[in-house]
């Protein structure tokens, strides 16, 4: 062959393996498309301890009662399950007192029984019920996005009840968690933290160009920012603060619901739900 018929070859075949690889279609696209939901199973978990009575009727009840339900990404990628199974982690499997997330459910179990068996031993007539409810439940199941919400509403014989909303946000595909950096451009971003604070004043009902921390809302650096407590799904955008996180406990949450039509305009053209 000689050199001019080999080169003329050689370019046929790059001119043919560009065109077919143009023709490929996108991988990731193409997993997405196959994947239209991701499938979940329920959990459950019901236990209580007796030996207490009703203050009321003076009926036997639980001393502790323990009721939890929260989901497992099955149909999903790998990536995503793991994603999910960290969320419940942090949230279902919490520990009362300080430490890492347990095991599994029935090591929260046998915490809560031994904390509440210690409080007896040394307050022989202490029967306070103590109650612990935690959920995680799917909000949003799409293509591209999993909303998921923990909900911690118990009584452990603190001075208080515990009323704590969690929201994590994962790409579909990959796990990856979507926050605000994920959603928002960087030149749009400080307009989009006035947006937010602007709906947050009116959730708390405080002047615009009032004090925050006259108001008893505290930030870092004193300055408003969006919490990465954040729920993304196709209709609207979600953010709660907890109680006690940005002001003293009796002013209770904040929950800021921002419609998505209403900020199209600040989020990333790729941000697509």
């Amino acid at each position: 062959m000689t050199t001019g018929r080999a080169v003329l070859l050689v370019a046929a075949l790059a001119a043919s393996g560009a065109g077919c690889l143009r023709q490929r279609p996108d991988a990731a696209a193409a997993a997405r498309a196959a994947l239209r939901s991701v499938s979940y199973v329920r959990r459950s978990f019901q236990s209580s301890l007796a030996g207490c009575s009703d203050p009321t009727s003076d009926a036997p009840a639980p001393c502790v009662s323990l009721d939890i339900t929260y989901v497992d990404a099955t149909r999903s990628t790998a990536e995503l399950a793991r994603a999910v199974a960290a969320f419940v982690g942090e949230t279902v499997l919490r520990p009362v007192g300080d430490g890492v997330p347990l095991p599994d459910v029935e090591a929260l179990r046998d915490e809560l029984y031994d904390l509440y068996r210690e409080r007896q031993a040394a307050f022989p007539d202490y029967h306070v019920s103590w109650q612990l409810e935690r959920t995680v439940t799917v909000a949003c199941n799409t293509p591209r996005v999993q909303g998921l919400m923990a909900a911690d509403r118990s009584f452990t014989g603190g001075a208080s009840a515990t009323d704590r909303v969690d929201y994590r946000s994962f790409d579909t595909m990959s796990g990856a968690r979507i926050g605000v950096d994920t959603l928002v451009a960087s030149e749009q971003r400080d307009a989009f933290t006035a947006e937010i604070e602007r709906r947050f004043r009116g959730a708390r009902r405080l002047s615009p160009g009032g004090s925050l921390a006259t108001a008893g809302f505290v930030f870092p650096g004193e300055r408003f920012v969006p919490t990465d407590n954040l729920l993304v799904c196709p209709d609207a955008l979600t953010f709660r603060w907890n109680r006690g996180e940005v002001a003293p406990g009796a002013l209770g949450p904040t929950d800021v619901v921002v419609p998505r039509a209403e900020i199209e305009g600040l989020l990333r053209s790729d941000a697509d739900p």
